[in-house]
């Protein structure tokens, strides 16, 4: 066989790529990781015992929308900057919305407490857990979505590894909401956002590392 009907046979042999079968590999990523993270926090810290009660609240209903919201704009931005020659866009700034609402119901809660209140509002007892559970449930989203990206051929690296660790650390975050029993603005706000800018940041810094090719 020559060249030329070599190549003849390999022109005749070439099938088309689904250009979304990345985006639904990321998305199954996306929701397995989410069920794992909630499984290994229902084994390892419970489940709260008014779950039931809960998620007819208005403050629960505000903590899991704009943990959602997080990790649905990430998601957009993730599935995006994933493909090889992506250029960088404002998808981490739009996060910034959910995240002023957050912060807008908090000052009104802060608002109609006394300031002798605050400390006492802001450090509920639980933070340090919550600041060290959102990064340690985030670990099973960030490794298996390191594992499909690397296979998509990023190029930003570093603003593709903060998309990663913003969409991790929102599934720790939703994952943790399954245990935690503080719904307040405030507390969501500060010690919520703390976990998942926690690994943001880790995945903007190891970025280049991570998702390499």
């Amino acid at each position: 066989m020559n060249t030329d009907d070599l190549i003849d046979f390999l022109s005749t042999r070439v099938e088309a790529v689904d250009p979304r079968r990345q985006d639904r590999v990321v998305a199954l990523a996306v929701f397995g990781s989410f069920v794992a993270a909630a499984l290994v926090c229902m084994l390892t810290l419970g489940l709260r015992p008014d779950i039931m009660e809960a998620v007819r609240t208005p403050g629960f209903f505000l903590k899991i929308s704009f943990l959602a919201a997080v990790v649905a704009i990430a998601f957009y931005g993730l599935r995006r900057a994933a493909r090889a020659g992506t250029t960088r866009s404002g998808t981490l700034l739009f996060v910034l919305v959910p995240l002023g609402l957050v912060w807008f119901a908090a000052g009104i809660e802060l608002a109609s407490l006394s300031p002798s209140r605050w400390y006492e509002v802001v450090m509920f007892r639980e933070w340090r857990l919550c600041v060290v559970a959102i990064p340690l449930l985030s670990a099973i989203p960030l490794v298996l979505l390191t594992l499909v990206l690397r296979e998509a051929v990023p190029t930003e690296l570093p603003y593709c590894g903060a998309l990663l660790g913003l969409v991790a650390g929102g599934i720790g975050a939703l994952a943790y909401a399954s245990y935690c029993l503080n719904d307040t603005p405030v507390y969501v706000g500060v010690w919520y956002a703390t976990g998942i800018a926690l690994v943001t940041v880790f995945g903007w810094a190891m970025g280049p590392r991570l998702l390499r090719w």
